[in-house]
């Protein structure tokens, strides 16, 4: 049976409602407190991608956090939605489809944000994850590429609910067309290691500071240490659009372009780590805006990133 739910969002003043359609069946979760870190048992973590719920990715993740003993759910986009950002659908004549395709597996038809957002409030019977992962992405989501990354999109969503999130991108081996993401399985691991060392730290606190996320980006050959990175700005994810006349007078196919050697102006950037083979990890906040302009209270404080990268020293790839 379809159930419908109703969710209203507020934009600029004005009000649209979605029809989310729900199917799969569960027993009732009464609401239980946010843990939101402490070393007091397994996590709630729920996963997404840009890739899809069906993607091979994905569920190398979801199987290396549940063998770590974690509640592991996937709720990801049914398609492809590779480059969607931090969209969401708000149109108050759209409807969403919400189906449990497995089990601990959601299929949503919709961008990465509709997928987290739908699945904060249904994935766990009532009850917020613990913790959003996205990923494992098949390629990078560095420099200017982070701007537009529905994989680190589904993270900025989790973060504006109030919950910790992880993004998680493996590189792409170029010399390699039979297997150009060798590192996914180390990736994944990698992500596994952080989220222990989070519960490890936190001391009953928080995974994370609040209004902060972690992009990880793990290189195809690692060799190097884990470097703790800023966002660059080296365009090495480019569209170019071809004419498509077999297809209509007017039609343009996109078609992407990756240039890891594109120049990067930002010093000890994400995109300089990957091409040197190193691990990085760097600290996005959800709102994009300038660290202390205006107030100088906007968070996260120098103090919660300078701890968060103590707490995560040491980490080997």
């Amino acid at each position: 049976m379809w159930s419908p739910a109703r969710k209203a969002f507020t934009v600029l003043g004005t009000t649209a409602t979605v029809t989310v359609l729900v199917t799969g069946s569960g027993a009732a979760v009464t609401e239980q407190p946010h843990r939101n870190g402490g070393n007091d048992g397994p996590l709630r973590i729920l996963i997404s991608n840009d890739d899809g719920y069906r993607h091979s990715y994905i569920r190398q993740l979801q199987a290396v956090l549940k063998r770590a003993g974690h509640e592991a759910v996937v709720v990801a986009p049914a398609a492809d939605q590779s480059g969607r950002g931090t969209g969401m659908t708000l149109s108050s004549s759209a409807t969403i489809r919400a189906e449990r395709a497995e089990p601990d597996i959601w299929s949503v038809t919709g961008t990465p944000g509709d997928a987290v957002n739908f699945g904060i409030g249904h994935a766990f019977g009532g009850a917020k994850p613990d913790l959003v992962v996205s990923g494992v992405n098949a390629g990078p989501n560095s420099g200017s590429a982070v701007n537009h990354s529905g994989t680190v999109g589904a993270t900025v969503v989790a973060s504006e609910a109030g919950i910790p999130a992880i993004a998680v991108s493996a590189d792409a081996d170029l010399t390699n067309p039979q297997d150009r993401y060798p590192s996914v399985p180390q990736a994944a691991a990698f992500t596994e290691r952080v989220v222990e060392r989070l519960v490890e730290t936190a001391r009953s606190g928080a995974l994370l500071p609040a209004g902060i996320t972690l992009n990880i980006n793990y290189p195809a050959k690692p060799d190097g240490p884990v470097a703790f990175t800023n966002v660059g700005k080296a365009r090495n994810i480019t569209v170019s659009y071809a004419p498509d006349p077999d297809s209509c007078a007017t039609c343009y196919k996109p078609k992407l372009v990756y240039d890891p050697s594109a120049p990067e102006p930002v010093r000890n950037a994400d995109t300089t780590a990957l091409a040197a083979n190193d691990v990085s990890v760097s600290v996005l906040t959800a709102d994009w805006g300038a660290a202390g302009w205006a107030t100088g209270s906007r968070p996260p404080s120098t103090k919660d990133v300078k701890r968060t990268k103590t707490r995560l020293t040491g980490l080997r790839p």
